[in-house]
């Protein structure tokens, strides 16, 4: 038996998940945020803002950073954080960019020496068994396909920025010299100009509020082509458009080739009790201990199924019937990387079944199916059909807080419209507030509606298995595969009892057929309208 693992060290060992998913990525939009607002120098005739195909490459790391932090990447985030910051401070000779880059790089540095020491730690208390992985490593799949499209699509990418920049110094050369005359500033963004020959035509500045009505703006015209001179046309989007499928491409060989290094000598090993806890996700236990989680493209089959029918879930659920004796979890053999974000293999009687990704063991990570959670509601409190529950003053008071937080985001892009995080962070507001304002549920004669973050559910009684409370929060099995959905705090305490009771009422009327059904919910075209706002302020 391969055991031998310090889990309390181990644990321990690991870098808290906040340093990086909230630490890091906040302190990358705060960077952003110094370095925009320090950055604010305008764009004349003597110092046009030429376009930069550099600034525009190097910022693929820079914007790859936040995105890579979030999804467990921390070692390459914390690379990208750390080259742009020394990029900027080598070729930027602006300061008020170059101290919160540099900053963050400093700080990038630190949490990813952090990390090598933290898994180094984690690999050393897992203990010293090592195995020979058997067979050879898998052929290589789709993403090798999908890396060698990506090459190719950067490949042309950087094709047309060298046709475009070649046609447009063709111009360039050809073009002679006029004065526009601003005729119109619109909506803030939009600056319409007055060419020799009564010709008007539209510009967007970096600048706009720059400009009044009856400044001259110098031009550059080649037939219908025109130009700012002090804002030459910037087209090295399509290098930082390649420059990111590069990137993409390398993220994904050097994936495989990770998981293919598995093969090429012996590696630790350690044997866990796996439990299914959703669909391809297994939690690793050692004993009791949550230890951490893999997802695998397909069911392994490492567990019978505890309950006979959807029926029998029902009984258990409502707590009529004793639940089945649960028989002991499969154990696999993990072997590979011994840390959080290592590639590792796993192996069931001696064959290799997966390759995956050790990830943090998170709360919603809950083994459903070896413990009934909370306690069974039965009928109890007769209440008038239809019926709806809606949230306590906290919530709306919630909600209404969310609601500022939004219409200040969209303040604060109007004035910096380059701060993108701002918009997400207020998209994220306004799906958070409108589910505030909503019933958290509403049931008649024939079904029960959940309103959820993203989907709103319509569940006939029929098909409502029952509810179990947990604290102030219900937890409404239902479906032919018993899914299980906790409702928010509840302000009313008998709500359990008085979804039993209208369930029994509703189950003397039989309405056979009816279906579960599921549609968007409202906060979803809210949250569409306010991109759009977003866009078009």
């Amino acid at each position: 038996m391969i055991r031998a693992m310090d889990v309390q060290r181990w644990q321990a060992a690991a870098v808290p998940w906040w340093v990086t998913k909230v630490g890091l990525v906040g302190g990358w939009v705060v960077a952003f945020y110094f370095a925009l607002s320090g950055s604010g120098a305008p764009c004349t005739v003597a110092q046009p803002c030429e376009p930069n195909p550099f600034f525009s490459i190097a910022m693929v790391p820079w914007l790859a950073t936040p995105l890579l932090l979030l999804f467990g990447r921390v070692l390459t985030g914390c690379a990208m954080g750390v080259t742009f910051g020394v990029l900027d401070i080598v070729f930027d000779p602006s300061a008020p960019t170059n101290v919160p880059f540099g900053l963050y790089a400093v700080a990038c540095g630190i949490v990813a020496a952090w990390t090598i020491r933290s898994r180094a730690d984690q690999h050393a208390a897992a203990g010293d068994a090592l195995v020979s992985l058997p067979d050879m490593p898998p052929q290589r799949g789709v993403l090798r396909i999908v890396a060698v499209l990506l090459v190719v699509f950067g490949f042309l990418t950087f094709v047309q920025y060298d046709l475009r920049n070649d046609e447009v110094a063709q111009h360039v050369a050809n073009a002679s010299r006029v004065d526009a005359e601003v005729v119109e500033v619109k909506d803030t963004y939009d600056v319409w100009v007055e060419l020799p020959g009564h010709r008007r035509i539209e510009l967007h500045p970096l600048a706009p509020e720059e400009y009044q009505v009856g400044d001259k703006v110098p031009m550059l015209e080649d037939g219908a082509w025109v130009q700012m001179v002090s804002e030459p046309e910037d087209f090295t989007w399509w290098l930082a458009l390649g420059g990111a499928a590069v990137f993409l491409a390398i993220l994904l060989a050097a994936r495989e080739r990770r998981r293919r290094a598995l093969w090429t000598g012996p590696v630790k090993a350690v044997r866990l009790q796996a439990h299914p806890v959703g669909q391809r996700r297994i939690l690793l236990r050692h004993n009791k201990d949550d230890i951490a989680t893999v997802t695998t493209f397909a069911d392994l089959g490492l567990e019978s199924p505890l309950y006979h029918d959807t029926e029998q879930f029902g009984r258990v659920w409502r707590g009529e019937e004793d639940p089945p004796v649960r028989l002991e979890p499969a154990e696999i053999l993990v072997a590979g990387e011994w840390h959080h974000g290592g590639q590792v293999a796993l192996l069931v009687e001696g064959e290799v079944v997966a390759t995956s990704t050790l990830s943090r063991v998170r709360p919603r990570h809950t083994v459903h199916s070896a413990h009934l959670p909370g306690e069974p509601v039965t009928a109890g409190t007769p209440v008038e059909l239809p019926h709806a529950m809606w949230p306590g003053d906290r919530r709306r008071t919630e909600g209404v807080l969310l609601l500022l937080g939004a219409a200040g985001a969209l303040i604060v892009l109007k004035q910096y419209p380059d701060l993108f995080v701002v918009g997400l962070i207020g998209v994220q507001c306004v799906l958070a507030a409108v589910t505030r304002f909503q019933p958290l549920l509403r049931f008649d004669h024939r079904s029960v509606v959940l309103y959820t973050g993203i989907w709103t559910y319509r569940v006939p009684w029929a098909q409502l298995h029952g509810v179990r409370r947990a604290g102030p929060q219900l937890m409404l099995a239902f479906g032919p595969h018993g899914d299980v959905i906790t409702t928010p705090h509840l302000p009313d305490r008998q709500a359990g009892e008085k979804l039993m009771w209208a369930r029994a009422r509703s189950l003397i009327a039989d309405h056979p057929g009816e279906r579960v059904g599921r549609k968007l919910n409202i906060s979803v075209l809210v949250g569409i309208a306010y991109v759009g706002l977003i866009l078009f302020i």
